[in-house]
């Protein structure tokens, strides 16, 4: 695909990728930051800085994450940010949907 896109087509594609966040992965960052903000103030920042940076990579890299449950456009990966945390979105060739983010070690419902 790269090879057919050439250097301007990759770079439109690029531009033309969105990043959204659901309201259930934006409440899941404000979910983080809370419990840091109490238990570890110095990194509350620094980990919704780098769970925020690390969501831009993955709309320059959407399909870096594995298929969820055989479906194509629903994706997951893991990625460090002071610590192991999962990302879960939806890829449709245009935009990116952040819809999760957990911790590793975090039950998930």
């Amino acid at each position: 695909m790269a090879a057919d896109l050439g250097h301007a087509g990759i770079s439109e594609l690029a531009q033309a990728m969105k990043l959204e966040w659901s309201d259930q992965a934006l409440a899941d960052l404000d979910r983080f930051v809370e419990f840091l903000s109490r238990e570890h103030p110095s990194l509350a920042a620094v980990v919704a800085r780098e769970i925020v940076d690390k969501a831009q990579v993955l709309s320059s890299h959407p399909q870096l994450g594995r298929p969820i449950a055989g479906r194509e456009e629903y994706r997951q990966i893991v990625l460090e940010v002071v610590g192991a945390y999962v990302f879960q979105y939806r890829f449709d060739g245009k935009r990116l949907v952040m819809l999760r983010v957990f911790h590793g070690r975090e039950a998930r419902k």
